[in-house]
């Protein structure tokens, strides 16, 4: 029984609890990239600029950490992991995490290029960075972005998109283009 998803039981407990039991359950077991997300969103412009960087330098890591490179499982926890970092500054910094977001993308079709973000197992299905979660990251971010920045932007993605030779954004490709 390791259903992810709240079922009634656990929906009549939480109704149950007041809300600082509630408040003491979340401080107990949501992740840190949880708080993380929280606190960005209330920091000034400058704070904000300064978390954005260093989540920057982290992912640019990331993408150059070729052991890591070898374990698609583990880069896409990891790629998300800083993602929700700056989920609290999309409003704060669109243009900067919309660029970093195309960065990455782009980074990625090119370490499959390279032969990177995939494994070969001869006895099991082959493991390889598919990236739903990313997709649906990078999809909510251009459907939050201001008006005046969104359809820009969501072209510039479609563009990109179509070029690529890989599957490995298919997801948020199909999402973009119901819209």
């Amino acid at each position: 029984m390791s259903n992810s998803k709240p079922n009634k039981k656990v929906i009549y407990y939480l109704n149950r609890r007041t809300k600082e039991e509630l408040i003491e359950l979340i401080f107990k077991f949501a992740p840190q990239s949880f708080f993380d997300s929280i606190n960005s969103q209330f920091a000034s412009q400058n704070q904000a600029k300064v978390i954005f960087q260093d989540v920057s330098i982290e992912i640019d890591k990331l993408l150059a950490d070729e052991i890591t490179l070898y374990d698609p499982n583990k880069f896409e926890r990891e790629l998300l992991k800083h993602l929700e970092k700056i989920r609290g500054l999309w409003d704060k910094l669109p243009e900067e995490i919309g660029e970093k977001l195309i960065k990455i993308m782009e980074d990625v079709e090119e370490l499959f290029e390279e032969g990177y973000l995939y494994v070969e197992n001869y006895h099991t299905e082959d493991e390889y960075f598919e990236s739903e979660e990313v997709d649906e990251y990078i999809y909510r971010f251009a459907n939050n972005l201001p008006d005046e920045m969104k359809s820009n932007y969501i072209a510039k993605l479609k563009d990109i998109l179509s070029k690529y030779s890989f599957s490995t954004f298919d997801t948020l490709e199909k999402k973009l283009s119901q819209d």
